[in-house]
């Protein structure tokens, strides 16, 4: 007695055709044969990117770190209001309660 009406079979056999259409994996990942696979004749370009001197990239990085430590200092400023009102509230609901 066979269960179902054979759709497991067909799932079976579909996935068997789609993988016997895709080109062979073992290839691309062999040397640096990955770029002609699914590419026609003509290499496709290499992006350029720009190049930032020295002087800028230290004067750049002296700015990220600067507004970084003015927002951890905001940060701070932040949870120490938040929880000293958490406290004073705590305690004055103890002293209410009492």
């Amino acid at each position: 007695m066979a269960f179902g009406a054979g759709h497991v079979q067909d799932m079976n056999n579909r996935l068997k055709q789609n993988r016997a259409q895709r080109p062979s994996k073992r290839a691309k990942f062999k040397e640096n044969n990955r770029e002609g696979i699914y590419s026609t004749e003509k290499k496709p370009e290499k992006p350029n990117f720009k190049t930032v001197p020295e002087k800028e990239l230290s004067k750049f990085r002296k700015l990220i770190r600067e507004t970084t430590k003015a927002e951890r200092k905001r940060e701070r400023i932040i949870y120490g209001v938040l929880i000293l009102f958490a406290m004073i509230s705590f305690i004055g609901i103890l002293l209410w309660l009492n």
